[in-house]
């Protein structure tokens, strides 16, 4: 193997993959390594921890074909270190040695032979191929992926439920405290359709790889019990998740009787402030609505208490309800508007949090009794 490659190229596909690969140390160690593939003048760089793999490719000049797997850690720290110079790469078969010359740096990896690396999906056509913009899908993973349960626990609810119909993409997530939903327009050109419960885990690499990559479009591919997700420059493949979704719309409330509406930067501040004096085990902050203003009270036993005030457009009753406090600014926080709606139904009844500037997303938290 012996190619040449853009030492900027080389960094951003790494920083795509690296982070997939197994982090544990009692696993397989090809799983900590990065798979390079050079032939036909492209390079695809994929990484694994063996519930999700990703894929990106550029294109180099490969003088000769080859493929090796090397560990992506050292290689990231390396290439961010090199000068701004074409990067050659040049392997010994012999040794699995890779040769990296980059203007007077040079460096000597050991690698793992690719034939140890696991054998990755296809990237072949699936039961169900959907393109979608890539906007409405950030935007509804992150209004919701935040709110799924802890992966770790590998039930239904570890996952984000996903519907396209139409020219209309639905998303949700809860882990029973908290539930989130989000709908978004698309444009459906074969008004295909699907049902899906994604894991959290690989929305949120999915998210971290978007942040740094520029695509306008995505293609769902669905192959029975798997997923992928691919751009022009990167794949992500997973399985999904299996079972029925709780029907969480019939825990939306249809209306509410107290509604407030406050400001989204104050809240945000006022609750980072009250929280330093938060009880760490219970994380609760207490709610009081009055007309024309919020207060926030937080106490740790022992230690002291905290309280802030802002001003709160409110119509109905006095209503002290508490949250765990973290749950509100997750949801606060993504939300892009100057004030938040709050839609209360008792102290006792979950509590509706959505920004001003739109209805189809929203937070459904449930509070906390207050003893």
């Amino acid at each position: 193997m012996l190619f040449t490659i853009d030492k900027d190229s080389l960094l951003n596909k790494l920083k795509i993959v690296e982070k997939v690969t197994a982090q544990r140390g009692n696993v397989q160690p090809v799983l900590a390594n990065v798979l390079f593939e050079a032939e036909d003048n492209t390079l695809n760089l994929s990484a694994t921890d063996l519930e999700i793999s990703v894929r990106a490719k550029t294109t180099v000049a490969v003088k000769k074909a080859g493929k090796i797997t090397l560990p992506a850690k050292k290689l990231l720290e390396i290439a961010a270190k090199l000068p701004d110079k074409p990067v050659e790469f040049s392997l010994n078969e012999d040794t699995n040695v890779v040769n990296i010359a980059c203007g007077n740096s040079k460096f000597e990896i050991i690698g793992i032979s690719a034939q140890e690396f696991p054998k990755l999906e296809e990237e072949t056509s699936g039961e169900t191929e959907i393109e979608i913009e890539m906007e409405p899908l950030l935007k509804s993973i992150k209004n919701t992926v935040y709110a799924a349960a802890n992966y770790e626990n590998r039930n239904v609810i570890s996952g984000v439920f996903c519907l396209i119909k139409n020219n209309m993409l639905e998303m949700a997530a809860t882990d029973g405290n908290r539930l989130t939903r989000n709908i978004e327009p698309i444009k459906n050109k074969d008004a295909k359709s699907a049902k899906l419960v994604i894991p959290s885990k690989t929305l949120n690499e999915f998210v971290r790889i978007c942040s740094f990559i520029a695509e306008d479009k995505v293609i769902l591919i669905v192959n029975k019990s798997k997923l992928t997700l691919k751009t022009m420059s990167f794949s992500i493949h997973s399985r999904l998740i299996e079972g029925e979704y709780p029907p969480y719309e019939q825990l939306i409330p249809k209306s509410t009787t107290n509604n407030a509406a406050v400001s989204r930067d104050d809240l945000i501040l006022a609750l980072d402030r009250v929280s330093t004096m938060v009880y760490d085990r219970t994380s609760i902050v207490k709610f009081l609505f009055e007309q024309g203003k919020l207060t926030l009270k937080a106490e740790t036993p022992n230690s002291g208490t905290s309280e802030d005030i802002i001003d709160c457009e409110y119509t109905g009753e006095d209503l002290a309800i508490a949250f765990n406090y973290k749950y509100v600014l997750d949801s606060v926080k993504t939300m892009d508007a100057k004030s938040v709606k709050i839609g209360l139904n008792g102290s006792l009844s979950a509590t509706v949090f959505k920004p001003d500037s739109e209805e189809n997303y929203i937070c459904l938290i449930m509070p906390i009794q207050i003893r």
